[in-house]
């Protein structure tokens, strides 16, 4: 019932580890034949491939755990997905519930240890739950702000009976729901800062990527004139060689970058989470500028920084809401502004040594740049290699 399930969600990978409480799983995906596993050496490695792929696609990907140590080994990789608004799901095996709470050989309460880092969670009570536990396990992980569904399964509720019926009408796979509208009031609001402002800048976030809506960014700094920073996570939504695009900004950014976030007036903020490497000390973070925040999270409004005007909804729509509201760089007065960023950036360019020689760092990851076309998709550990590399 799992695998067909899985099958009907479009799942063509997994990546985990077998072991005792989830064998019968494996049974069940040794037989369907229809899905690649993929063995990984460490629970923890397999949330991450999961991960991977769905960073990649933009739809949930799956992995598999046992019970106890193979269940406490995802949590990393959860936590991670939760932070980064990553949709996988994440499918446990556990004892069988007539042990749960025992304290039963490898027996682990992962549904509560995991409730601080997941988008929601599943134990499983009965065989019969499995047709909605599943579909609703991906509609959540997909819905507004993408995030980590852990499903603990029972080896006893592997192992039960189904009726014939439902596993040959399965329901229907499980669907995000439609994001939600932003406020038009606070769409009019939005383009009258804007239109109003001297010094704007615009401010990408991961849900710009996530939301599909690079092209639509682009489209609006460009309309407007609005010099454009990067998040980490949104790195590749505005070509890094483009006019406006003046890169990542915080504590691993360009001088020029952070100094000019300073004198900004107006910051439009789309998608991000003024994450403390981004902002750094938020009561001194941009501190001339009305601040206009966008994200389909409604709790990361005033989170951090209070914002002038906060809009809840798919950052892409926003933006598109937002476009034909907002007047023209030719009639918005930007030129003084642009000549001030142009002229911060050549008092204080980026400097990379050894960007020529491939034999250094910043070299070596040019060289590998080089190699690839514009559509290449690049994966980093952590460390100030991953820094560089989002410099270069």
């Amino acid at each position: 019932m799992v695998i067909r399930l899985l099958e009907r969600q479009g799942i063509d990978v997994i990546a985990g580890i077998p072991g005792g409480a989830n064998l019968p799983l494996y049974d069940a995906l040794g037989r369907a034949g229809s899905i690649r596993h993929v063995l990984a050496r460490h629970e923890q490695g397999a949330g991450f491939m999961a991960q991977g792929m769905a960073r990649v696609t933009g739809r949930p990907a799956v992995f598999f755990a046992t019970s106890g140590p193979g269940a406490t080994n995802t949590l990393t990789a959860i936590a991670d997905a939760k932070l980064d608004s990553v949709p996988v799901v994440c499918i446990t095996g556990q004892v069988p519930l007539g042990l749960v709470g025992s304290d039963a050989f490898q027996e682990v309460d992962i549904y509560g240890m995991s409730i601080p880092v997941t988008k929601h969670n599943f134990l499983v009570r009965s065989v019969e739950e499995l047709a909605e536990v599943i579909p609703a396990a991906f509609r959540i992980a997909a819905s507004g702000r993408p995030g980590p569904v852990l499903v603990d399964i029972p080896k006893n509720v592997q192992m039960a009976p189904v009726d014939q019926a439902v596993f040959d009408n399965p329901p229907q796979p499980g669907q995000p729901a439609p994001p939600p509208a932003p406020d038009p009031a606070g769409i009019s609001r939005a383009a009258g800062l804007l239109n109003a402002a001297k010094r704007p800048m615009l401010y990408l976030g991961g849900g710009v990527v996530a939301s599909g809506a690079s092209d639509m960014a682009v489209q609006l700094a460009e309309r407007a004139g609005l010099p454009t920073v990067m998040t980490l996570m949104a790195l590749g939504a505005m070509p890094a060689g483009h006019p406006l695009s003046l890169g990542m900004l915080g504590m691993h950014a360009a001088r020029h970058t952070n100094l000019l976030l300073a004198e900004c007036d107006v910051l439009l903020v789309a998608g991000a989470r003024f994450d403390d490497r981004a902002v750094g000390k938020a009561e001194r973070f941009c501190p001339q500028a009305t601040i206009i925040h966008i994200d389909i999270d409604e709790s990361e409004l005033d989170k951090i920084l209070p914002v002038h005007c906060g809009i809840t909804g798919d950052v892409g729509l926003a933006l598109a809401e937002l476009l034909p509201l907002l007047r023209p760089r030719a009639e918005a007065g930007r030129e003084a502004w642009l000549t001030r960023v142009e002229e911060c950036r050549r008092r204080h360019p980026f400097v990379m040594p050894g960007a020529d020689d491939p034999r250094t760092p910043y070299g070596l990851i040019r060289c590998a740049a080089d190699a690839v076309d514009h559509d290449a998709i690049v994966a980093t550990d952590v460390g100030q290699h991953q820094m560089r590399t989002a410099q270069a």
